[in-house]
């Protein structure tokens, strides 16, 4: 796996190239902050699409049942494995640490 830094500069581009690719990915959201310690948000939720809204700085992960909109991130870290993104790491202004985590959805078995 290889983790890299994602310039804020091609935010908003980048994940409107990779949201199409992530829709319909489970998604696992972690918030960890000092105030909080690591918490989950969500967990075993389909997902919709990423974006990037520059004017309002905020990073919004919309899904099935909920939009998750992380304001003012200062650093994206995307980790890559075989199959394409495995995770994204973004680190707030205020300290706080919110982890996207994808997983292939569990395949039915069939009805035959």
């Amino acid at each position: 796996m290889q983790t890299r830094e994602l310039d804020k500069r091609y935010w908003q581009g980048f994940f409107d190239r990779v949201s199409a690719s992530l829709e319909g990915k489970v998604i696992k959201i972690e918030v960890d902050s000092l105030d909080l310690g690591a918490q989950v948000e969500a967990k075993g939720l389909s997902l919709n699409g990423l974006s990037y809204d520059a004017r309002d700085d905020t990073f919004i992960v919309a899904t099935e049942a909920i939009e998750h909109n992380i304001r003012s991130p200062q650093q994206i870290f995307i980790a890559d494995g075989e199959e394409g993104i495995n995770s994204i790491d973004i680190r707030c202004a205020d300290g706080t640490e919110q982890i996207l985590s994808f997983s292939e959805p569990l395949a039915l078995p069939s009805a035959n």
